[in-house]
């Protein structure tokens, strides 16, 4: 039963293959395009401009068929692009009725494009051309009309293309520029934040000048403790923002790294006599060195 189908199918004449022609809009590295004139004892359209393609043989992928085609009409190695048009003939043109159809891609040569070899036989001439030259040479009629169409298509999907591309780079950029925005804008707020804590060490630096004067019997009066509140709720506050003091002491090794000798004579291996003021530190970084003396 299976077979009779089979066979009942291939007598149909409605459902017999369809044959499938391949050709491309062959683009070099300067975006031209090659044309080639057909040879004047062509069988059909000689003498005409036409783009390189032709049949799809047994067995043959459309990537394969349209590979082939353009080696053995220009020599070229090709990389196939994307379809770009599928092309019918007239109901009253002789492949109509052939059930013949055309696929449309755009290709790109691969190597050098000066190595153009046409065979005679089929093409007596061929010209790379700017896509708008290109579409010029073809007339809106006839064979070379559907060529004219297929390099419409093709500029059309080169003009898309383009598009996205400069989208993808002007998005790219945005984000590069967020980026360059948000680094400057952090440098921006260190550098107000590093101001700021500077402006107010010295502040600092007066209340533990102050308190050093506190006579010994008004150390635990209110007045003192409330100084001395004041003075570490002011610290607490600058420390939440990355501020800290250089702990040292005295007869620890002086290190130029984070002190520095306002008085004393000292040696190669000195150590630390006297603090007189406090060093601090913003973000790990020492924004001002412990004052010292040293012996």
């Amino acid at each position: 039963m299976e077979q009779t189908s089979r066979k009942k199918i291939k007598e149909d004449r409605s459902l017999r293959m369809m044959g499938l022609t391949v050709k491309a809009v062959l683009l070099n590295s300067r975006n031209q395009v090659l044309v080639l004139r057909r040879a004047t004892g062509e069988n059909s359209n000689a003498g005409l401009w036409d783009l390189p393609g032709g049949g799809v043989e047994k067995g043959e992928t459309l990537e394969e068929a349209l590979k082939r085609e353009i080696k053995e009409e220009t020599g070229l190695e090709s990389k196939l692009g994307p379809l770009i048009k599928v092309s019918e003939f007239p109901r009253d043109h002789v492949a109509f009725e052939s059930e013949k159809r055309g696929l449309r891609f755009i290709a790109y040569v691969l190597g050098n494009d000066d190595q153009v070899k046409i065979d005679q036989r089929e093409h007596i001439e061929f010209r790379w051309l700017d896509l708008d030259q290109a579409i010029e040479l073809f007339p809106a009629e006839g064979f070379e009309g559907e060529k004219r169409e297929t390099l419409l298509a093709a500029k059309k999907q080169l003009e898309m293309t383009r598009a996205l591309e400069n989208w993808k780079r002007s998005l790219a950029d945005l984000e590069n520029y967020k980026k360059r925005t948000e680094k400057s804008n952090l440098e921006f707020r260190k550098y107000c934040l590093e101001d700021l804590m500077i402006s107010l060490i010295p502040v600092l630096d007066n209340f533990d000048l102050s308190l050093e004067h506190v006579p010994k019997t008004d150390k635990d009066n209110n007045w003192t403790v409330g100084i001395l509140h004041i003075r570490k709720q002011l610290f607490d506050a600058l420390a939440k923002f990355g501020l800290e003091s250089i702990e040292v002491k005295a007869g620890d090794q002086f290190s130029e790294l984070i002190c520095e000798a306002v008085s004393g004579n000292g040696g190669k291996n000195c150590k630390i006599k006297k603090i007189l003021k406090k060093g601090y530190r913003l973000g790990g970084r020492v924004i001002r060195p412990a004052m010292v003396e040293i012996e």
